[in-house]
């Protein structure tokens, strides 16, 4: 046990005003709050090689000579933590206990954690087998968790594969008096994240700090080992950064909260910012309740009661603009609330939140076209994107300057048609590509926007082909769309933010309108022809992306086929289905189109019906007289066509033909 503080909450998460605060403070009767504070976490807003974090969240960086990002305290792993602190007077009421973990390559937007069990001890539980005096691990006491609004990385690797989660369990009847203790905690995730890791206190330019003597323990084997981060005894023994919530006296009179105080004035929509008050107060039978309002052009609308969100602190997000917040502090045994004054938070404009995205190296991949609804770009080794900071197999900045391209139009509640080609500008090698549209506009690119992903990844010079969905939700107008071709095979990896190797990204401003069903505007009419001859069937429609499949049946009470190109058909999957040289057969076959957009299911036109008229053999003369020794001139004719004609000659017929009268 290291760097273990009790602080008053002033401020709620400004750790600057730890050391200047007393630790005990009157206000209308009540005791300022106190939070025990176990080891550190955050080592600041920048790396150790100078790579800033994003917007509103700090590092957490492995130290020069460890090499643990964390340590296992799963539930799935029958595996525990355990670390001690000391209550140093007097008795301690604790409200809340808050713990910290990261599950590796989880993105989603709330936190993967949905249980936390622990258990205190006033003695050592690795030495004999005590019984705790408070709490077990079979009970789920996860009261809430939300960001931590960190992520931890490795020693100048940047990254936010690993975003640090805040576990936070209220409980009731845990009094300590003055001694130490011992907390034995375990963390669970939700359904389909399998990585669970709680990161060791970590301060800056050190490895360990005296007094570090956290424990890991085997449920399995029933085993302890103390965790350990580094080759050098006594200098790799770790601890872990946890809270505890406590007061020493019970609340009197009305709370008075002060102010309510934002980390940011401003903040991007669904990006993370930390809120608290510069009194908080609290005692036995205290009670937090967060609420929040719209913002009428300056001032709060009505204030509603923010879902679970009852603690002195709160991290959130805003989800539908500016917004205005306060803490409403309540005293059970005054009966009185107290709200902190509020403060409001700014919606910052979607064009200024957008993280960066880059290759490292201008070598090998690049982005030679993208084709989507009117949007179709492209480019070569040698160009630029126009916009500003453009760098050509790096990124590319399609949204403004000379020479960009108008946004291009897409389409929401149905498949947008897509095209990407791929290119080389250097090796040739296995690369993936993938797309995201910002059609909420709000400055993320968040996983439910990944529009459109590769198959794995495809060497050389190719072509991609799918479709974009975007939902009927989606926000109308103008928005971003970045597009990542990435040297890898495994598609699915590839993030919209951040570096990589090699490989490209480019933006573009795309501009969404609602989807318009297809309808036919004409019906296919029934054709006739001669055998021989030539026919077509043709339907129109309006809509969007129309696509077409005609289908064929030898009479009316026959089942229905596809028709496919070759023979007698041309253009089986266009509007108009050709048939050149019709047969005698065809007579009688009923044709229709299956039809289908972007936002419509498949139907059928009317049905249409195909006459094969037969060739008839006229001969001229019909009839001749002729004489003995003479010859007659006989034609043919299709009477189909007066072109298609046969002219035969007979020759001379040896036959005898006598005289009808002896007088000829």
């Amino acid at each position: 046990m290291y760097f273990n503080i009790t602080r008053k909450t002033f401020g709620g998460f400004f750790l600057q005003c730890l050391m200047v605060l007393g630790l005990v403070s009157l206000l209308n009767g009540t005791l300022i709050a106190q939070q025990y504070i176990n080891g550190n976490l955050s080592t600041g807003a920048t790396t150790s090689n100078g790579t800033a974090a994003p917007a509103g969240f700090t590092w957490s960086e492995v130290q020069t000579g460890n090499t643990n990002a964390g340590f296992g305290a799963s539930i799935a792993g029958n595996l525990a933590l355990a670390d001690d602190f000391t209550v140093p007077a007097g008795t301690w009421t604790v409200s809340k206990f808050t713990f910290f973990a990261y599950s590796t390559n989880y993105a989603g937007a709330t936190s993967p954690f949905s249980e936390l069990r622990f258990r205190i001890f006033n003695t050592d539980p690795s030495v004999g087998s005590p019984t705790p005096i408070f709490g077990d691990l079979t009970t789920n006491r996860l009261t809430a968790s939300s960001t931590a609004s960190m992520y931890r990385i490795f020693n100048a690797t940047a990254g936010t594969t690993r975003q640090i989660w805040k576990l936070e369990a209220n409980v009731t009847g845990v009094t300590l008096p003055a001694g130490t203790y011992w907390i034995e905690w375990q963390a669970g995730t939700v359904t389909g994240v399998t990585s669970n890791f709680t990161p060791p206190s970590t301060v800056v330019g050190t490895t360990t700090q005296p007094g570090n003597n956290a424990k890991q323990h085997d449920l399995t084997a029933n085993t302890w080992t103390a965790v350990a981060d580094g080759t050098t005894i006594p200098n790799n023994f770790q601890d872990f950064h946890f809270l505890v919530d406590y007061a020493t006296s019970a609340c009197t009179g009305t709370p008075a909260p002060g102010n309510t105080v934002a980390s940011v004035t401003s903040a991007c929509i669904g990006v993370p910012f930390n809120l608290g008050i510069s009194n908080t107060v609290t005692g036995i039978g205290i009670t937090y309740q967060w609420q929040s309002a719209p913002d009428n052009g300056g001032t709060p609308g009505t204030f509603t009661n923010i879902s679970g969100a009852t603690s002195s602190t709160f991290s959130s997000s805003l989800t539908g603009g500016s917004t205005w917040y306060r803490l409403a502090v309540t005293c059970a045994g005054s009966g009185q609330t107290g709200n902190s004054t509020p403060v409001l938070v700014s919606q910052t404009p979607p064009s200024g939140c957008y993280c960066t995205s880059t290759a490292t190296s201008s070598s090998d991949e690049d982005i030679f076209r993208v084709k989507i609804g009117t949007l179709d770009n492209s480019s070569t080794c040698t160009s630029t994107g126009p916009g500003f900071g453009s760098v050509q197999n790096r990124y590319s900045n399609y949204t403004s300057g000379p020479g960009a391209p108008a946004p291009g139009v897409i389409i929401s509640g149905g498949t947008n048609p897509i095209t990407i080609q791929i290119g080389t500008c250097g090796g040739n090698f296995t690369n993936s590509t993938a797309v995201w549209i910002d059609y909420n506009q709000n400055g993320q690119f968040e996983n439910a926007e990944k529009v459109y992903v590769s198959a794995a990844g495809t060497p050389g010079p190719h072509t991609e082909t799918g479709n974009a969905f975007i939902p009927s939700t989606a926000v109308t107008g103008t928005t971003l769309m970045r597009v990542v071709c990435v040297e890898t095979g495994t598609p699915g990896n590839i993030n919209p933010c951040g570096t990589y190797t090699w490989g490209e990204t480019e933006d573009y401003l795309v501009s969404i309108r609602p989807c318009v069903p297809v309808s036919l505007t004409t019906q296919p009419s029934s054709q006739t022809t001669n055998c021989g001859g030539s026919a077509s069937f043709t339907v129109q429609a309006s809509g969007d992306n129309p696509t077409y499949q005609w289908q064929v049946r030898t009479s009316s009470s026959a089942p229905w086929q596809f028709v496919t190109n070759g023979g007698v058909y041309a253009g089986a999957t266009t509007n108009t289905l050709s048939i050149t040289g019709a047969t005698s057969s065809l007579n009688g076959y009923q044709y229709r189109a299956l039809f289908s957009g972007s936002c419509t299911a498949t139907d059928f036109s009317t049905i249409a019906t195909l006459t094969v008229n037969p060739l008839t053999a006229q001969v001229n003369v019909t009839s001749a007289t002729i004489c003995n020794g003479t010859s007659q001139q006989l034609q043919i004719l299709n009477s189909a066509s007066a072109s298609e004609t046969v002219t035969v000659n007979s020759g001379t017929i040896a036959v005898v033909v006598t005289d009808n009268t002896p007088a000829g």
